[in-house]
Protein backbone atom coordinates (compact mmCIF):
# COMPACT_ATOMS: atom_id res chain seq x y z
CA UNK A 1 0.00 0.00 0.00
CA UNK A 2 2.33 2.36 0.79
CA UNK A 3 4.30 1.49 -2.65
CA UNK A 4 0.82 3.36 -4.23
CA UNK A 5 2.23 6.71 -2.43
CA UNK A 6 5.23 6.95 -5.06
CA UNK A 7 2.73 7.07 -7.89
CA UNK A 8 2.10 10.82 -7.56
CA UNK A 9 5.79 11.42 -7.97
CA UNK A 10 6.37 8.89 -10.94
CA UNK A 11 3.29 11.19 -12.66
CA UNK A 12 5.18 14.19 -11.85
CA UNK A 13 8.41 12.98 -13.24
CA UNK A 14 6.56 12.02 -16.21
CA UNK A 15 5.03 15.34 -16.57
CA UNK A 16 8.35 17.05 -16.07
CA UNK A 17 10.76 14.96 -18.48
CA UNK A 18 7.46 14.59 -21.44
CA UNK A 19 5.72 17.13 -21.35
CA UNK A 20 7.24 19.24 -23.73
CA UNK A 21 9.04 21.61 -21.91
CA UNK A 22 13.23 21.44 -21.31
CA UNK A 23 14.10 20.20 -17.27
CA UNK A 24 16.94 20.08 -15.85
CA UNK A 25 18.25 17.30 -14.03
CA UNK A 26 18.49 19.39 -10.24
CA UNK A 27 14.84 20.95 -11.17
CA UNK A 28 13.47 17.36 -11.56
CA UNK A 29 15.71 15.78 -8.37
CA UNK A 30 14.43 18.95 -6.67
CA UNK A 31 10.93 18.60 -7.05
CA UNK A 32 10.42 15.32 -6.71
CA UNK A 33 12.19 15.78 -3.12
CA UNK A 34 10.74 18.28 -1.80
CA UNK A 35 6.76 16.08 -2.69
CA UNK A 36 8.27 13.04 -1.74
CA UNK A 37 9.91 14.42 1.65
CA UNK A 38 6.39 15.65 2.72
CA UNK A 39 4.81 12.37 1.56
CA UNK A 40 7.30 9.99 3.25
CA UNK A 41 7.58 12.13 6.32
CA UNK A 42 3.80 12.64 6.75
CA UNK A 43 3.27 8.25 6.47
CA UNK A 44 5.44 7.91 9.89
CA UNK A 45 4.18 10.79 11.81
CA UNK A 46 0.53 9.34 10.83
CA UNK A 47 1.38 5.44 11.71
CA UNK A 48 3.58 6.78 14.62
CA UNK A 49 1.21 9.53 16.12
CA UNK A 50 -2.17 8.70 15.01
CA UNK A 51 -3.88 11.36 17.55
CA UNK A 52 -2.60 13.71 15.67
CA UNK A 53 -3.75 15.13 11.93
CA UNK A 54 -0.17 17.15 11.57
CA UNK A 55 0.79 13.64 9.20
CA UNK A 56 -1.91 13.53 7.27
CA UNK A 57 -1.37 17.39 6.43
CA UNK A 58 1.95 16.83 5.67
CA UNK A 59 0.81 14.62 3.22
CA UNK A 60 -1.53 16.69 2.03
CA UNK A 61 1.30 19.47 1.62
CA UNK A 62 2.96 16.65 -0.83
CA UNK A 63 0.42 16.00 -2.72
CA UNK A 64 -0.34 19.43 -3.07
CA UNK A 65 3.06 20.16 -4.53
CA UNK A 66 3.05 16.94 -7.16
CA UNK A 67 -0.29 18.50 -8.37
CA UNK A 68 1.46 22.23 -9.39
CA UNK A 69 3.52 19.89 -11.81
CA UNK A 70 0.67 20.08 -14.12
CA UNK A 71 2.02 23.20 -15.35
CA UNK A 72 5.12 21.56 -16.45
CA UNK A 73 2.96 20.32 -19.26
CA UNK A 74 2.95 22.14 -22.49
CA UNK A 75 -0.88 21.95 -22.42
CA UNK A 76 -3.74 24.24 -22.11
CA UNK A 77 -5.81 21.92 -19.97
CA UNK A 78 -2.74 20.96 -17.92
CA UNK A 79 -1.38 24.56 -17.94
CA UNK A 80 -4.74 25.15 -15.65
CA UNK A 81 -4.74 22.90 -13.66
CA UNK A 82 -1.48 23.68 -12.42
CA UNK A 83 -2.14 27.84 -12.54
CA UNK A 84 -5.02 27.09 -10.34
CA UNK A 85 -3.21 25.02 -7.73
CA UNK A 86 0.02 26.39 -7.88
CA UNK A 87 -0.04 28.22 -4.57
CA UNK A 88 -2.20 25.51 -2.78
CA UNK A 89 0.46 24.04 -1.14
CA UNK A 90 1.44 27.21 0.76
CA UNK A 91 -2.22 27.17 2.10
CA UNK A 92 -1.64 23.59 3.40
CA UNK A 93 1.78 24.52 4.52
CA UNK A 94 0.25 27.39 6.47
CA UNK A 95 -2.75 24.65 8.06
CA UNK A 96 0.16 22.45 9.26
CA UNK A 97 2.26 25.19 10.75
CA UNK A 98 -0.77 26.86 12.65
CA UNK A 99 -2.05 24.08 13.73
CA UNK A 100 1.18 21.89 14.92
CA UNK A 101 1.54 19.34 16.74
CA UNK A 102 -1.80 18.72 16.74
CA UNK A 103 -3.29 19.06 13.74
CA UNK A 104 -6.26 20.71 15.16
CA UNK A 105 -7.73 24.10 15.58
CA UNK A 106 -7.61 25.55 19.35
CA UNK A 107 -8.75 29.16 18.64
CA UNK A 108 -11.12 31.57 16.29
CA UNK A 109 -8.12 33.14 14.98
CA UNK A 110 -6.31 30.06 13.77
CA UNK A 111 -9.52 29.53 11.75
CA UNK A 112 -9.64 32.68 10.18
CA UNK A 113 -5.67 32.63 9.04
CA UNK A 114 -6.12 29.15 7.46
CA UNK A 115 -9.49 30.10 5.43
CA UNK A 116 -7.67 33.20 4.54
CA UNK A 117 -4.64 30.95 2.70
CA UNK A 118 -6.76 28.65 1.24
CA UNK A 119 -8.96 31.21 -0.29
CA UNK A 120 -5.87 33.40 -1.67
CA UNK A 121 -4.79 30.02 -3.37
CA UNK A 122 -7.17 28.00 -5.60
CA UNK A 123 -10.16 30.83 -5.93
CA UNK A 124 -8.56 33.45 -6.63
CA UNK A 125 -6.10 31.69 -9.00
CA UNK A 126 -9.17 30.56 -10.69
CA UNK A 127 -10.27 33.80 -11.13
CA UNK A 128 -6.91 34.84 -12.63
CA UNK A 129 -7.32 31.96 -14.92
CA UNK A 130 -10.35 33.38 -16.30
CA UNK A 131 -9.95 37.54 -16.39
CA UNK A 132 -6.42 36.97 -18.16
CA UNK A 133 -5.56 35.27 -21.29
CA UNK A 134 -4.09 31.93 -21.42
CA UNK A 135 -0.53 32.28 -22.66
CA UNK A 136 0.81 28.39 -21.55
CA UNK A 137 4.73 28.33 -20.57
CA UNK A 138 6.36 26.36 -17.88
CA UNK A 139 5.26 27.30 -14.33
CA UNK A 140 7.14 24.84 -12.47
CA UNK A 141 10.62 25.78 -13.34
CA UNK A 142 11.85 28.89 -13.27
CA UNK A 143 14.33 30.29 -15.75
CA UNK A 144 16.25 33.29 -16.62
CA UNK A 145 13.97 35.26 -19.12
CA UNK A 146 12.64 38.79 -19.46
CA UNK A 147 10.88 39.53 -16.53
CA UNK A 148 7.27 40.29 -17.75
CA UNK A 149 5.40 42.95 -16.25
CA UNK A 150 2.93 41.84 -13.07
CA UNK A 151 -1.10 41.93 -13.92
CA UNK A 152 -3.20 43.87 -11.63
CA UNK A 153 -4.39 40.84 -10.73
CA UNK A 154 -1.60 39.12 -10.22
CA UNK A 155 -0.61 42.20 -8.29
CA UNK A 156 -3.13 41.26 -5.91
CA UNK A 157 -2.92 37.92 -4.87
CA UNK A 158 0.71 38.61 -4.44
CA UNK A 159 0.28 41.57 -2.28
CA UNK A 160 -2.11 39.47 -0.25
CA UNK A 161 0.18 36.33 0.15
CA UNK A 162 2.98 38.40 0.97
CA UNK A 163 0.65 40.33 4.25
CA UNK A 164 -0.30 36.81 5.10
CA UNK A 165 3.01 34.72 5.36
CA UNK A 166 4.48 38.14 7.29
CA UNK A 167 1.43 37.76 10.04
CA UNK A 168 2.10 33.91 10.20
CA UNK A 169 5.92 34.27 10.80
CA UNK A 170 4.86 36.90 13.38
CA UNK A 171 2.97 34.50 14.70
CA UNK A 172 5.54 31.64 14.70
CA UNK A 173 8.09 33.99 16.55
CA UNK A 174 5.52 35.28 19.40
CA UNK A 175 4.56 31.62 19.41
CA UNK A 176 7.47 30.33 19.96
CA UNK A 177 8.51 33.64 22.54
CA UNK A 178 5.41 32.29 24.61
CA UNK A 179 6.41 28.87 24.80
CA UNK A 180 8.14 27.15 28.27
CA UNK A 181 10.87 25.70 27.78
CA UNK A 182 9.06 22.27 27.10
CA UNK A 183 7.36 23.72 24.55
CA UNK A 184 10.10 25.50 23.08
CA UNK A 185 12.10 22.15 22.76
CA UNK A 186 9.40 20.56 20.50
CA UNK A 187 8.61 23.57 18.30
CA UNK A 188 11.94 24.41 17.94
CA UNK A 189 13.37 22.61 14.87
CA UNK A 190 9.36 23.45 12.94
CA UNK A 191 9.62 27.13 14.13
CA UNK A 192 12.93 27.91 12.92
CA UNK A 193 12.31 25.52 9.57
CA UNK A 194 8.81 26.79 9.05
CA UNK A 195 10.05 30.68 9.55
CA UNK A 196 12.92 30.04 7.29
CA UNK A 197 10.20 28.57 4.43
CA UNK A 198 8.06 31.70 5.11
CA UNK A 199 10.65 34.54 4.76
CA UNK A 200 11.93 32.56 1.57
CA UNK A 201 8.35 32.23 0.26
CA UNK A 202 7.87 36.17 1.16
CA UNK A 203 11.03 37.19 0.02
CA UNK A 204 10.37 35.47 -3.47
CA UNK A 205 6.85 37.19 -3.90
CA UNK A 206 8.36 40.41 -2.42
CA UNK A 207 11.15 39.80 -5.81
CA UNK A 208 8.34 39.67 -8.36
CA UNK A 209 6.56 42.34 -7.09
CA UNK A 210 9.64 44.48 -7.31
CA UNK A 211 10.74 42.72 -10.82
CA UNK A 212 13.58 41.91 -9.52
CA UNK A 213 16.44 40.43 -12.17
CA UNK A 214 15.07 36.44 -12.85
CA UNK A 215 18.75 35.33 -12.24
CA UNK A 216 17.94 36.48 -8.57
CA UNK A 217 13.95 35.20 -8.81
CA UNK A 218 15.17 31.99 -9.88
CA UNK A 219 18.17 32.19 -6.40
CA UNK A 220 15.00 32.66 -4.29
CA UNK A 221 12.70 30.12 -5.88
CA UNK A 222 15.52 27.36 -5.03
CA UNK A 223 16.27 28.58 -2.00
CA UNK A 224 12.73 28.33 -1.36
CA UNK A 225 12.71 24.20 -2.63
CA UNK A 226 15.87 23.41 -0.98
CA UNK A 227 14.45 24.40 2.15
CA UNK A 228 11.31 22.96 1.56
CA UNK A 229 13.16 19.53 0.95
CA UNK A 230 14.84 19.35 4.58
CA UNK A 231 11.82 20.92 6.86
CA UNK A 232 9.79 17.78 6.62
CA UNK A 233 12.63 16.10 8.81
CA UNK A 234 12.43 18.67 11.54
CA UNK A 235 8.79 18.51 11.83
CA UNK A 236 9.18 14.39 11.71
CA UNK A 237 11.36 14.86 14.54
CA UNK A 238 9.02 17.16 16.48
CA UNK A 239 6.21 15.06 16.08
CA UNK A 240 8.78 11.75 16.99
CA UNK A 241 10.32 13.59 20.01
CA UNK A 242 7.97 12.03 22.49
CA UNK A 243 8.86 8.51 21.52
CA UNK A 244 12.25 9.16 20.75
CA UNK A 245 11.96 10.63 25.14
CA UNK A 246 10.45 7.26 25.70
CA UNK A 247 13.48 5.16 25.72
CA UNK A 248 14.83 7.55 28.10
CA UNK A 249 12.27 6.42 30.08
CA UNK A 250 14.08 2.98 30.83
CA UNK A 251 17.42 4.62 31.58
CA UNK A 252 15.81 6.39 34.73
CA UNK A 253 13.94 2.96 35.69
CA UNK A 254 17.24 1.27 35.87
CA UNK A 255 18.75 4.26 37.69
CA UNK A 256 15.96 3.83 40.56
CA UNK A 257 16.28 0.27 40.43
CA UNK A 258 19.56 0.59 42.02
CA UNK A 259 17.80 2.98 44.86
CA UNK A 260 16.06 6.33 45.25
CA UNK A 261 19.14 8.97 43.53
CA UNK A 262 19.94 11.88 46.03
CA UNK A 263 18.23 14.03 43.87
CA UNK A 264 15.15 12.48 42.37
CA UNK A 265 14.05 15.84 41.27
CA UNK A 266 17.04 16.30 38.66
CA UNK A 267 16.40 13.00 38.11
CA UNK A 268 12.78 13.77 36.81
CA UNK A 269 13.35 16.92 35.22
CA UNK A 270 16.57 15.16 33.33
CA UNK A 271 14.04 12.53 31.38
CA UNK A 272 11.31 15.03 30.95
CA UNK A 273 13.50 18.07 29.71
CA UNK A 274 11.77 19.71 32.29
CA UNK A 275 14.20 22.40 34.19
CA UNK A 276 11.08 23.68 36.06
CA UNK A 277 10.23 20.70 37.54
CA UNK A 278 9.45 19.95 40.90
CA UNK A 279 8.44 17.15 43.26
CA UNK A 280 6.74 17.20 46.85
CA UNK A 281 6.09 14.68 49.15
CA UNK A 282 3.42 13.78 51.47
CA UNK A 283 3.82 14.97 54.97
CA UNK A 284 0.87 13.54 56.93
CA UNK A 285 1.22 15.47 60.12
CA UNK A 286 0.69 18.17 57.90
CA UNK A 287 -1.41 16.69 55.59
CA UNK A 288 -0.11 18.58 52.33
CA UNK A 289 2.78 17.99 49.51
CA UNK A 290 5.98 19.82 50.93
CA UNK A 291 9.11 20.10 48.31
CA UNK A 292 12.64 20.04 50.26
CA UNK A 293 12.66 23.38 50.49
CA UNK A 294 9.48 23.62 52.45
CA UNK A 295 7.08 24.93 49.60
CA UNK A 296 3.64 23.39 49.50
CA UNK A 297 3.27 22.35 46.12
CA UNK A 298 -0.14 21.62 44.53
CA UNK A 299 0.02 19.31 40.99
CA UNK A 300 -2.13 17.18 38.80
CA UNK A 301 0.15 14.76 38.56
CA UNK A 302 0.88 12.36 41.73
CA UNK A 303 2.79 9.25 42.23
CA UNK A 304 0.70 6.99 43.26
CA UNK A 305 0.68 2.96 45.11
CA UNK A 306 -2.08 0.88 45.90
CA UNK A 307 -4.46 4.24 45.63
CA UNK A 308 -2.26 6.11 48.07
CA UNK A 309 -0.60 9.42 47.43
CA UNK A 310 3.12 9.49 47.59
CA UNK A 311 4.09 12.70 45.87
CA UNK A 312 3.13 15.19 43.87
CA UNK A 313 4.75 16.36 40.60
CA UNK A 314 4.64 20.22 39.26
CA UNK A 315 5.73 20.19 35.51
CA UNK A 316 5.36 22.11 32.09
CA UNK A 317 1.63 21.36 31.24
CA UNK A 318 3.04 21.00 27.54
CA UNK A 319 4.63 17.88 28.09
CA UNK A 320 3.28 14.70 26.81
CA UNK A 321 0.86 12.93 29.16
CA UNK A 322 2.03 9.44 28.30
CA UNK A 323 5.21 10.65 29.24
CA UNK A 324 4.63 11.83 32.33
CA UNK A 325 2.69 9.15 33.23
CA UNK A 326 5.28 6.65 32.72
CA UNK A 327 8.04 8.77 34.62
CA UNK A 328 5.74 8.85 37.53
CA UNK A 329 4.96 5.08 37.60
CA UNK A 330 8.79 4.35 37.62
CA UNK A 331 9.00 7.07 40.20
CA UNK A 332 6.21 5.93 42.92
CA UNK A 333 7.65 2.88 42.60
CA UNK A 334 11.18 4.16 43.64
CA UNK A 335 9.23 6.36 46.32
CA UNK A 336 7.02 3.17 47.61
CA UNK A 337 10.71 0.92 47.81
CA UNK A 338 12.71 3.71 49.59
CA UNK A 339 9.49 4.31 51.93
CA UNK A 340 9.48 0.59 52.87
CA UNK A 341 13.03 0.90 53.16
CA UNK A 342 12.83 3.37 55.63
CA UNK A 343 9.72 1.95 57.52
CA UNK A 344 11.62 -1.36 57.63
CA UNK A 345 14.16 -0.05 59.53
CA UNK A 346 12.56 2.50 61.89
CA UNK A 347 10.04 -0.65 62.43
CA UNK A 348 13.45 -2.69 63.60
CA UNK A 349 14.92 0.14 65.60
CA UNK A 350 11.21 0.41 67.67
CA UNK A 351 11.13 -3.77 68.14
CA UNK A 352 14.68 -3.90 69.79
CA UNK A 353 13.66 -0.54 71.60
CA UNK A 354 10.48 -2.86 72.54
CA UNK A 355 12.63 -5.69 73.36
CA UNK A 356 15.04 -3.41 75.85
CA UNK A 357 12.00 -1.74 77.36
CA UNK A 358 10.30 -5.09 78.26
CA UNK A 359 13.07 -6.63 79.46
CA UNK A 360 14.21 -3.52 81.81
CA UNK A 361 10.37 -4.17 82.42
CA UNK A 362 10.65 -7.83 83.49
CA UNK A 363 14.24 -7.16 85.25
CA UNK A 364 11.89 -4.70 87.77
CA UNK A 365 9.06 -7.05 88.10
CA UNK A 366 11.43 -9.53 89.39
CA UNK A 367 13.12 -7.15 91.81
CA UNK A 368 10.27 -5.49 92.95
CA UNK A 369 8.02 -8.03 93.27
CA UNK A 370 9.46 -12.09 93.36
CA UNK A 371 12.77 -11.18 94.48
CA UNK A 372 11.78 -9.14 97.37
CA UNK A 373 9.05 -11.93 98.59
CA UNK A 374 11.75 -14.60 98.66
CA UNK A 375 14.07 -12.48 100.20
CA UNK A 376 11.08 -12.20 102.69
CA UNK A 377 11.22 -15.94 102.82
CA UNK A 378 14.36 -16.27 103.62
CA UNK A 379 14.00 -14.06 106.65
CA UNK A 380 11.48 -15.50 107.69
CA UNK A 381 13.28 -19.26 107.43
CA UNK A 382 16.36 -17.78 109.21
CA UNK A 383 14.09 -16.69 112.25
CA UNK A 384 12.32 -19.82 112.18
CA UNK A 385 15.76 -21.74 112.31
CA UNK A 386 16.09 -20.10 115.80
CA UNK A 387 13.18 -20.23 117.59
CA UNK A 388 11.21 -22.72 119.71
CA UNK A 389 7.86 -22.01 118.25
CA UNK A 390 8.76 -21.67 114.19
CA UNK A 391 4.82 -22.36 113.34
CA UNK A 392 3.92 -19.08 112.81
CA UNK A 393 6.72 -17.89 110.70
CA UNK A 394 6.53 -21.40 108.30
CA UNK A 395 3.09 -20.19 107.62
CA UNK A 396 3.84 -16.70 106.77
CA UNK A 397 6.78 -18.01 104.65
CA UNK A 398 4.37 -20.62 103.04
CA UNK A 399 1.42 -17.46 102.40
CA UNK A 400 4.23 -15.30 101.14
CA UNK A 401 5.71 -18.48 98.71
CA UNK A 402 2.75 -18.44 97.42
CA UNK A 403 2.24 -15.19 96.20
CA UNK A 404 5.55 -15.37 94.43
CA UNK A 405 4.65 -17.88 92.36
CA UNK A 406 1.33 -16.06 91.69
CA UNK A 407 3.61 -13.10 90.56
CA UNK A 408 6.06 -15.01 88.63
CA UNK A 409 2.88 -16.99 86.75
CA UNK A 410 1.74 -13.51 85.87
CA UNK A 411 4.94 -12.18 84.84
CA UNK A 412 5.20 -15.59 82.73
CA UNK A 413 1.89 -14.92 81.30
CA UNK A 414 2.61 -11.71 79.73
CA UNK A 415 6.01 -13.09 77.98
CA UNK A 416 4.17 -16.19 76.40
CA UNK A 417 1.22 -17.37 78.05
CA UNK A 418 0.76 -20.96 78.55
CA UNK A 419 -2.57 -21.10 78.29
CA UNK A 420 -2.19 -19.99 74.60
CA UNK A 421 0.13 -23.22 74.25
CA UNK A 422 -1.83 -25.45 76.12
CA UNK A 423 -5.30 -25.00 75.15
CA UNK A 424 -4.76 -22.40 71.86
CA UNK A 425 -6.33 -19.10 70.90
CA UNK A 426 -10.13 -19.52 72.05
CA UNK A 427 -9.07 -19.96 75.58
CA UNK A 428 -6.82 -17.27 75.63
CA UNK A 429 -8.82 -14.62 73.96
CA UNK A 430 -11.36 -15.42 76.40
CA UNK A 431 -8.69 -15.28 79.37
CA UNK A 432 -7.91 -12.04 77.95
CA UNK A 433 -11.50 -10.94 78.06
CA UNK A 434 -12.09 -11.56 81.24
CA UNK A 435 -9.20 -9.75 83.05
CA UNK A 436 -9.79 -7.00 80.67
CA UNK A 437 -10.25 -3.52 82.59
CA UNK A 438 -13.27 -2.64 79.65
CA UNK A 439 -16.19 -5.16 79.55
CA UNK A 440 -14.83 -7.35 76.57
CA UNK A 441 -16.50 -10.03 74.41
CA UNK A 442 -15.18 -12.82 72.04
CA UNK A 443 -17.04 -13.04 69.36
CA UNK A 444 -15.49 -15.32 66.78
CA UNK A 445 -12.42 -17.54 66.89
CA UNK A 446 -11.42 -20.39 64.41
CA UNK A 447 -11.87 -23.62 65.58
CA UNK A 448 -9.08 -24.91 64.50
CA UNK A 449 -5.43 -24.52 65.72
CA UNK A 450 -3.56 -21.84 63.44
CA UNK A 451 0.28 -21.86 63.42
CA UNK A 452 2.35 -20.93 66.77
CA UNK A 453 3.50 -17.58 64.77
CA UNK A 454 -0.24 -16.82 64.16
CA UNK A 455 -1.82 -17.22 67.08
CA UNK A 456 1.25 -15.15 69.13
CA UNK A 457 0.29 -12.16 66.73
CA UNK A 458 -3.37 -12.72 67.55
CA UNK A 459 -2.95 -12.87 70.87
CA UNK A 460 -0.51 -10.07 71.26
CA UNK A 461 -2.65 -8.46 69.64
CA UNK A 462 -5.91 -8.59 70.83
CA UNK A 463 -3.64 -7.80 74.44
CA UNK A 464 -2.24 -4.31 73.47
CA UNK A 465 -5.32 -3.07 71.58
CA UNK A 466 -7.23 -4.01 75.19
CA UNK A 467 -4.42 -1.92 76.81
CA UNK A 468 -4.80 1.00 74.61
CA UNK A 469 -8.70 1.32 74.89
CA UNK A 470 -8.46 0.95 78.55
CA UNK A 471 -5.90 4.06 79.05
CA UNK A 472 -7.46 6.45 75.82
CA UNK A 473 -10.81 5.00 74.40
CA UNK A 474 -13.03 5.56 77.76
CA UNK A 475 -15.51 2.74 76.29
CA UNK A 476 -18.27 0.60 77.97
CA UNK A 477 -17.55 -2.39 75.71
CA UNK A 478 -15.04 -3.99 73.21
CA UNK A 479 -15.72 -6.91 70.68
CA UNK A 480 -13.12 -9.16 69.60
CA UNK A 481 -13.32 -11.83 66.48
CA UNK A 482 -10.79 -13.69 64.58
CA UNK A 483 -11.59 -15.03 61.53
CA UNK A 484 -9.18 -17.06 59.22
CA UNK A 485 -10.59 -18.15 55.38
CA UNK A 486 -7.88 -19.05 52.42
CA UNK A 487 -4.77 -18.70 54.81
CA UNK A 488 -5.35 -15.52 55.69
CA UNK A 489 -5.51 -14.36 59.20
CA UNK A 490 -8.25 -11.51 60.28
CA UNK A 491 -8.23 -10.12 63.87
CA UNK A 492 -10.78 -7.33 64.81
CA UNK A 493 -11.03 -5.16 67.85
CA UNK A 494 -13.77 -2.98 67.97
CA UNK A 495 -14.84 -0.41 70.81
CA UNK A 496 -17.33 2.14 71.20
CA UNK A 497 -15.42 4.80 73.00
CA UNK A 498 -14.41 8.45 72.00
CA UNK A 499 -12.46 7.63 68.75
CA UNK A 500 -9.88 9.63 67.48
CA UNK A 501 -7.07 7.40 67.99
CA UNK A 502 -3.50 8.50 66.53
CA UNK A 503 -2.29 5.54 64.05
CA UNK A 504 1.35 7.60 64.60
CA UNK A 505 0.94 6.82 68.40
CA UNK A 506 3.42 4.41 70.44
CA UNK A 507 0.59 1.93 70.82
CA UNK A 508 -0.44 2.06 67.73
CA UNK A 509 3.17 1.75 66.58
CA UNK A 510 3.99 -1.13 68.23
CA UNK A 511 0.63 -2.68 67.02
CA UNK A 512 1.80 -2.15 63.14
CA UNK A 513 5.53 -3.21 64.01
CA UNK A 514 3.92 -6.44 65.27
CA UNK A 515 1.63 -7.14 61.96
CA UNK A 516 4.21 -5.88 59.72
CA UNK A 517 6.90 -8.31 61.14
CA UNK A 518 4.26 -11.45 60.44
CA UNK A 519 3.74 -9.78 56.79
CA UNK A 520 0.58 -8.21 57.26
CA UNK A 521 -0.90 -4.79 57.79
CA UNK A 522 -2.85 -3.07 60.50
CA UNK A 523 -5.48 -0.53 59.43
CA UNK A 524 -7.39 1.58 62.30
CA UNK A 525 -10.67 3.31 62.02
CA UNK A 526 -11.37 5.84 64.07
CA UNK A 527 -13.96 8.47 63.60
CA UNK A 528 -14.19 10.98 66.30
CA UNK A 529 -16.76 9.98 68.77
CA UNK A 530 -17.75 6.51 66.85
CA UNK A 531 -15.12 4.57 68.53
CA UNK A 532 -12.43 3.02 67.00
CA UNK A 533 -12.01 -0.55 64.80
CA UNK A 534 -8.48 -1.95 64.79
CA UNK A 535 -7.82 -4.61 62.16
CA UNK A 536 -4.99 -6.79 61.35
CA UNK A 537 -4.55 -8.64 58.36
CA UNK A 538 -1.50 -11.33 57.71
CA UNK A 539 -1.35 -14.61 56.32
CA UNK A 540 -0.87 -17.85 58.36
CA UNK A 541 1.92 -19.04 56.32
CA UNK A 542 2.52 -22.25 58.79
CA UNK A 543 -1.28 -23.20 58.08
CA UNK A 544 -1.13 -22.82 54.12
CA UNK A 545 2.16 -25.21 54.12
CA UNK A 546 -0.27 -27.84 55.95
CA UNK A 547 -3.14 -27.22 53.97
CA UNK A 548 -1.54 -27.78 50.77
CA UNK A 549 0.19 -31.18 52.67
CA UNK A 550 -3.16 -32.44 53.56
CA UNK A 551 -4.41 -32.01 50.00
CA UNK A 552 -0.98 -33.42 48.26
CA UNK A 553 -1.70 -36.13 50.75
Amino acid sequence: MRKLWLLPGLLAAAAMLWGGYAVSVPALVLNLAVGWSFIGGGLVAARRRPESRSGHLMIAVGLAWFVRIAGAVENDAAFAVGVATKTLYLAVLGHLLVTYPTGRFTGRWQRVVVVAGYLLTVPVNVGYLLLTPLETQNIVVITETVVPEVPVAALVVLVGVTALGLALLAWLLSRWLRAGSVLRRDLGPVVWGGAAIVLTVVITYVGALLRLPSSVQVVLAWSTEAVLVVWPLALLYGLLRTRLDRSAVGELIVELGAGLPDDLRAALARTLHDPTLQIGYWRPERREFVSADGEVLHGSTYLESNGTRLAVLVHDPALEPELVRAVAAGAALAVQNSLRLEEVRASRARIVEAADAARRRVERDLHDGAQQRLVSVMLALRLARSTDEPGELLAEAQAELGRALDELRELARGIYPVLLTDAGLGPALTSLAERSAVPARVREVPAHRLSPLAEHTCYFVVSEALANVAKHAQAREVLISVRCAAGTVVVEIVDDGVGGANPAGSGLRGLDDRVAAAGGRLVVTSPVGAGTTVRAEFQDLGESFAASVDSDG
